[in-house]
């Protein structure tokens, strides 16, 4: 894994394929349509073929006539949009990790969550609630889920939690799969522990209808 930083970006293509050669022996490459490296973006398909590479090109692939990148999915996954994300995946988007003890916030309340913490340098959906569903070693669960910081409790650590409609047991410190198919509404502070519970049970009403049409 190479850090892009200055130091990376300011290398011309030989350079930069120099020290890839470091440490691998490159045998092909496979790069996409628009792909280019070195200082400048100087370096690309057709420079490798003449500097003695074997190249092939990925053609661009397009969704109703739009070429497909995957920045414009990091976009709409960043901003909540996960349902136009999940159409150009041509899957759901989702999350994974060991489910992690928490403040039994959730279960005090009448909605016993699994903790999830993101990993590090992984996306992350718009803070909010979500309609989705859970892939569990039991099985496959609609799930009410849930990122952000608990706002109504005070809360100061991203988390994202789930919900598993018609689950009873114990998850703890196993992998779970989150998957986001429909953005709910946003982070909200509630001005009492009440009309929090409110909120989850139409979040809960909503995710089944969703999620199970």
């Amino acid at each position: 894994m190479l850090r892009f930083d200055r130091e990376l970006a300011s290398l011309s293509p030989q350079e930069f394929v120099d020290r890839l050669a470091a440490v691998m022996d490159i045998k092909a490459w496979v790069i996409g349509f628009d792909f280019a490296f070195g200082r400048g973006r100087t370096g690309n398909a057709d420079w490798l073929r003449t500097n003695g590479h074997h190249v092939d090109v990925v053609p661009s692939f397009k969704i109703d006539g739009r070429e497909l990148h995957s920045s414009e999915i990091r976009r709409l996954v960043t901003i909540g949009e996960v349902e136009a994300a999940n159409r150009l995946l041509g899957r759901e988007f989702e999350i994974t990790g060991p489910v992690e003890a928490g403040a039994q916030v959730g279960r005090q309340l009448g909605f016993p969550t699994a903790n999830i913490s993101p990993e590090p340098n992984k996306l992350v959906p718009a803070l909010g609630a979500y309609a989705g569903r859970v892939v569990a070693p039991e099985g496959d669960f609609v799930a009410a889920l849930s990122v952000g910081y608990r706002p109504t409790f005070g809360g100061t650590e991203l988390k994202i939690e789930a919900f598993l409609l018609d689950f009873e047991g114990d998850l703890y410190q196993q992998r779970l799969w989150l998957r986001f198919v429909r953005y709910l509404h946003p982070d909200i502070k509630f001005a009492s522990p009440d009309e929090l519970v409110e909120q989850l049970k139409r979040d809960v009403a909503d995710t089944r209808r969703i999620v199970t049409r």
